[in-house]
């Protein structure tokens, strides 16, 4: 079953991309660009 999914910026806090991810014991962790600190970021799921 899949659940949507918020990416929060790992430095700044702010919830920028939304996915859509089966369900995992471990939380998701991808590298994305943040508007707000303009650098490529790791964002976490939050849940």
């Amino acid at each position: 079953m899949s659940n949507k999914t918020i990416l929060a910026c790992s430095h700044c806090g702010t919830r920028n991309y939304s996915t859509v991810s089966k369900k995992q014991e471990q939380r998701l962790e991808v590298k994305k660009y943040c508007k707000q600190c303009n650098a490529h970021t790791v964002h976490k799921e939050t849940r």
